[in-house]
């Protein structure tokens, strides 16, 4: 019967060492605040990396969000756009005022689970969006 107690014992001991073990790593930086023009920022950085921009449409963008990139944490925001017809999503990895790192978005970036702002894509502005408020009639 000393075998049954001793595994159970072993069991228990386990367990109470695991959750210890599984908790996920948090940043040991705080997370700095955010850039509040970080909009600009992404729409200069989109206008240098692709020099047929103009011919995009419905350039969106959202917000922020502090992640474990490459290139060490950084804010992740996302930006899609319309591409001669076809959805495109861009992610971009800010870091002290820059752009450090972007690419077309792939799944991990989790880009098509985030809300999207239409922006200007000459000022970086965010344009309002909601009931009540128009867009311009062209």
């Amino acid at each position: 019967m000393s075998l049954p107690r001793a595994a159970a014992a072993a069991l228990l001991l386990t367990l109470a060492i695991l959750p210890g073990c599984s908790n996920i790593g948090l940043p040991k930086e705080d997370a700095p605040a955010p850039n509040p023009a970080y909009t600009t920022l992404v729409a200069n950085y989109l206008k240098s990396a692709f020099k047929g921009y103009a011919s995009y449409d419905n350039f969106e963008i959202a917000g922020v969000r502090w992640v474990h990139a490459p290139k060490g944490w950084s804010w992740l925001t996302c930006a899609r756009f319309q591409d001669h017809g076809r959805q495109r999503t861009y992610a971009l990895f800010i870091k002290d005022g820059a752009v450090t790192d972007a690419r077309y978005a792939v799944q991990t970036d989790a880009c098509d689970a985030q809300t999207y702002s239409p922006f200007d894509m000459t000022t970086g502005a965010i344009r309002p969006t909601g009931v009540g408020i128009q867009e311009p009639l062209y």
